[in-house]
């Protein structure tokens, strides 16, 4: 609880620090992420895995290894986008200080499409909504992409909300 709590008032400040030359500032940093968001709002994985470099590492809670290269991400996205058709990521809160991200959202969506499991196993769709807050930390490189990331959310809540637990 005060790891969420400090995480919230971290992001809640709001704060820009001014990147060194060459690298993608505050400002820049800032709509790449919403445009980042638009992507998945609008289900495009591809336009959404653009975003990450092509030996990014992503680490989610859902996953027992770490996403690896811009491939795996975009395919775990489309993934989701089919499993949740009506999926929007709302973010709400972003701090950049230099290469670093920190952004916090809410993703929602019903399970109208098969889930399958980092298993290999697939969970038919339960028709159940699914909303939760999630937050993650990036950092970039100098070029702007992001080449590692840390998603965290409840993956018991999930669960929870589409019956599975």
């Amino acid at each position: 609880m005060f790891i969420r709590r400090l995480v919230a008032i971290l992001l809640t400040t709001q704060s820009y620090e001014t990147s060194s030359p060459g690298q993608a500032g505050p400002t820049d940093s800032r709509q790449a992420l919403e445009a980042q968001a638009q992507a998945i709002n609008a289900h495009d994985a591809g336009a959404f895995a653009s975003f990450y470099a092509d030996d990014a590492v992503v680490v989610d809670p859902q996953y027992p290894e770490p996403l690896r290269g811009r491939a795996a991400i975009e395919q775990d996205a489309g993934v989701f986008v089919k499993a949740f058709p009506d999926l929007q990521f709302s973010l709400t809160s972003i701090l950049v200080d230099g290469q670093m991200v920190a952004g916090e959202g809410t993703i929602a969506g019903t399970n109208n499409g098969p889930l399958p499991l980092p298993t290999g196993e697939e969970i038919p769709a339960t028709g159940r909504r699914l909303e939760f807050p999630m937050a993650f930390f990036s950092r970039l490189d100098e070029a702007g992409k992001i080449v590692e990331e840390r998603r965290y959310y409840d993956l018991a809540n999930q669960q929870t909300q589409l019956g599975l637990a």
